[in-house]
């Protein structure tokens, strides 16, 4: 702006005062005019927003939703809440399908996990891909644990180790269902030592761990939160840790990626319908960040065997991805997948 410059510019200056005035005026209008037309901030959420979670009540996957959920709810806008939905079937495809077939508006979400989301869709039974969504965060990352009975000959890997090279096929080992993360861990670590072992597929963790207590297989292979409760009152031992970092609650087992090992987790997160605009989904990430960082995840976690692995929505993505990668590579070696 040019300086009054002497008595003699008064009338000028008075002259493009009263002009400045009138623009400044008009720019104020213009700028009135513009915000009345710019859309409104999202008021989102203005009513609870359904969790589909892809277990029964009362598993791990449930109880990890549930810790998170209730930690997010302090942090969501409007004083809304998540409500949680049970939809168990399918390996978690049946609630993953209906998330995937949902309205894109941010009033369904879906608690997604490994087999649910990055393993089923390799086998082509599913109606999504594992990049059908948005992630939003993941919140655990489960290490699978390879565990025998107390009674056992083994008390290291090195020992099993040796047992299963001089006896192919011999050692008999459960999972909660053919395919799934724990299936395909075992099933790399026999690639990578080059041995042969037998496996006898369940509907579940819980048979899976009844069989190796009854002792109808000799091992049987389940999440950290699966087994803590054997390990705990002294039924089970484990031998190994198939996942992909140490556990600080087993941190004495064999971590076998140390060893070449690829590691396999079991991951359990939440993502959005591919489609929710972009202004939803930064409140949906901004809400779950702070849930995750609440004091109450940190301290129930571990009560049921699990560590916060929080990753923002990139991060998440990747692993999906890596993810669906590595165990599409693995089926197909295997035979599962043509």
């Amino acid at each position: 702006m040019a300086l009054l410059l002497g008595v003699t510019a008064v009338l000028a200056g008075c002259s493009q005062s009263a002009s400045t005035q009138n623009t400044s005026v008009a720019a104020s209008t213009e700028d009135q005019s513009k915000q009345e037309q710019a859309p409104a901030k999202t008021d989102y959420p203005q009513k609870p927003i359904e969790l589909i979670i892809p277990s029964s009540a009362g598993g791990g996957t449930d109880a990890v939703a549930r810790i998170v959920a209730n930690a997010v709810n302090k942090y969501l806008p409007n004083g809304q809440t998540l409500v949680a939905v049970n939809k168990a079937g399918a390996a978690g495809t049946i609630a993953t399908s209906e998330v995937f077939q949902a309205k894109p508006d941010g009033y369904k979400l879906g608690i997604v996990t490994t087999g649910g989301l990055a393993i089923q869709p390799n086998y082509g039974k599913t109606p999504y891909k594992h990049d059908d969504f948005i992630p939003i965060a993941q919140f655990v990352a489960s290490q699978n644990l390879l565990v025998v009975r107390k009674d056992a000959p083994w008390n290291t890997y090195e020992e099993w180790l040796e047992y299963v090279k001089a006896n192919p096929g011999a050692f008999k080992y459960s999972t909660a269902g053919a395919g799934n993360t724990q299936h395909l861990a075992m099933e790399a670590l026999n690639i990578l030592e080059g041995i042969q072992t037998q496996h006898i597929p369940f509907e579940g963790a819980a048979p899976a761990m009844t069989a190796l207590l009854g002792g109808h297989v000799d091992g049987t292979v389940v999440l950290v939160m699966e087994a803590k409760p054997y390990t705990d009152s002294g039924e089970f031992k484990v031998l190994a840790n198939l996942g992909t970092a140490k556990t600080e609650i087993y941190p004495d087992a064999a971590f076998l990626k140390d060893k070449g090992f690829v590691g396999l987790d079991s991951w359990i997160g939440v993502v959005a319908p591919k489609g929710t605009p972009q202004e939803i989904v930064e409140i949906l990430e901004e809400a779950f960040k702070k849930g995750m960082e609440d004091p109450a995840v940190a301290e129930q976690f571990p009560k049921i065997g699990l560590e916060p692995a929080y990753l923002g929505p990139q991060d998440f993505e990747k692993t999906i991805a890596d993810t669906a990668k590595l165990t599409g590579d693995l089926a197909k070696q295997l035979g599962l997948v043509k």
